[in-house]
């Protein structure tokens, strides 16, 4: 019925205005005199205002960048907008990222740009050449709600790649050279210091928030929810990152971060910055591997050093029952 509704208001409002205009320029131009009593002239006048008018009517609703969608309207649309963010949000642990200006901290700190805890017997991880991988990341799996179930029962994963970030060797690419060390339990691990030439240190603090929205349709959500989304984008001026989603953190903009991620119950973000669970937040037409789940992301932080080409991501898929791991990366 509101599709109808929509229909019959743009007729309404074309076939108005092209009434008002085809009288007005009649009488302006002395139309109805040289018109005379020739019906198929006096259509094509008419029609030809109507197309006009039409495209017109089109260019304005489609336009309209600067107006936004009201309060009355905003209010009105309310539980439909509700109801998406119910059906797409998921929870999440941001991994607030605080580059390290002391001693590494003792005990289990997840961090980046340094690998701090092994089996005993475990070595640094080297390439095909025989050169030492970096050491990207120390992550402790946290406790937390928005931990993703294939990792529940994974106690700490360490992670070492490339000196360049990503590795083009179409043999690595499955995990695009990165060796990816999984341990279910933290017990007879012991502390190791590998520390990355290239990457400075950053502690890793984890948060949990409840609302990480997708950024794309790839990212996430169905195909009835992204044209509902478009939908709403079309027909009433509203934005998606502004309406729906609230709002969307860009990579590690520190400054623009609030105090506390999750001190406001209501916010739905995309969170673009390292976690663990959520949504992966794809730069490009990425895709997860087949019986793979997203399951974490790593990208672009200017306090570790992590630049990844141009503002990359590194994102982290896993298969529990295989105990096994896939990588993929873009930038911009």
């Amino acid at each position: 019925m509101k599709l109808l509704g929509s229909i019959l208001y743009h007729i309404f409002v074309v076939l108005g205005w092209s009434f008002l205009i085809s009288k007005v320029l009649s009488r302006l131009l002395g139309l109805k005199e040289k018109v005379g009593d020739n019906l198929g002239l006096a259509l094509a006048y008419f029609l030809t205002i109507v197309l006009a008018v039409s495209v017109c009517w089109y260019i304005y609703n489609r336009k309209a960048p600067d107006s936004e969608v009201s309060p009355a309207q905003l209010t009105e649309l309310q539980p439909e907008i509700d109801d998406l963010r119910q059906n797409l949000q998921k929870p999440a642990v941001i991994l607030r990222s605080t580059l390290l200006t002391t001693d590494m901290p003792k005990g289990h700190v997840s961090c980046l740009g340094r690998v701090t805890w092994q089996k005993p017997g475990e070595e640094w991880p080297v390439d095909a050449d025989g050169n030492r991988l970096e050491p990207l990341a120390t992550l402790f799996v946290p406790d937390l709600p928005g931990v993703p179930a294939e990792l529940s029962n994974v106690a700490l994963v360490t992670i070492f790649a490339t000196e360049e970030g990503w590795s083009e060797n179409p043999e690595e690419k499955p995990q695009l050279g990165c060796v990816i060390r999984t341990y279910p339990s933290l017990e007879g691990l012991v502390p190791c210091d590998y520390v990355s030439s290239i990457w400075k240190t950053c502690l890793l603090t984890p948060e949990a928030v409840k609302h990480d929205m997708p950024r794309w349709p790839n990212c996430g959500g169905t195909d009835e929810e992204w044209d509902i989304i478009r939908s709403l984008e079309e027909k009433h001026k509203m934005d998606y990152d502004k309406n729906i989603c609230d709002i969307v953190y860009e990579s590690i903009h520190k400054a623009d971060f609030p105090q506390s991620f999750s001190a406001d119950d209501s916010l739905h973000a995309v969170y673009e910055t390292h976690k663990i669970g959520g949504y992966p937040t794809y730069i490009q037409d990425t895709e997860a591997p087949r019986n793979y789940t997203y399951v974490m992301q790593i990208g672009y932080d200017p306090d570790a050093g992590l630049e990844f080409a141009d503002c990359g991501c590194y994102y982290f898929y896993y298969n529990a029952e295989k105990n096994d791991w896939r990588v993929d990366f873009d930038c911009y």
